[in-house]
């Protein structure tokens, strides 16, 4: 099994679970998202100097669930698209092509924390976060996610 198809299984097993709901915080807005910690799983995939993290399969869980909106208010794939293929909103993030950058962990990590405030090739900025509120987290989530989407993992 790969670990694209053990991440979509555990996404689909979340999903069926009904999920992790977000806990509101005073104010009314969301809190952190709580993610389940495994007893024992696979070894660390990507290592992430920058931050002294690691890309895990439940990073990319979490992120394809931020990215799809199931988490967090995620609205990535309103201009990325469902399949993250690209739209004429925004690029394609499941290929090796990369407009604003070199494609790296970190530099997604910076780019969903930043946005895109002048794109290459698509007529509006991408406001940091996509527009969502991000836990640092989170970001790192999404990143993972669009990491493992042209990266063999």
């Amino acid at each position: 099994m790969t670990w694209r198809a053990i991440v979509i299984t555990v996404v689909a097993a979340t999903a069926a679970c009904g999920g992790e709901k977000q806990k509101a915080v005073e104010g009314g807005s969301p809190g952190p998202i709580a993610t389940p910690t495994p007893a024992a799983g696979p070894p660390s995939l990507v290592a992430d100097s920058e931050l002294g993290k690691n890309i895990t399969p439940q990073m990319i869980a979490l992120g394809d669930s931020i990215f799809h909106g199931v988490v967090a208010g995620g609205t990535c794939h309103t201009c990325h698209g469902a399949d993250a293929k690209g739209t004429t909103l925004a690029p394609n993030l499941s290929d090796t092509v990369w407009l604003n950058g070199d494609g790296t962990y970190q530099f997604i990590v910076r780019t969903v924390t930043t946005g895109v405030p002048a794109p290459k090739k698509h007529p509006d900025a991408m406001p940091p976060m996509g527009g969502a509120k991000l836990t640092s987290d989170q970001i790192r989530a999404v990143a993972a996610y669009v990491y493992s989407l042209g990266h063999k993992l």
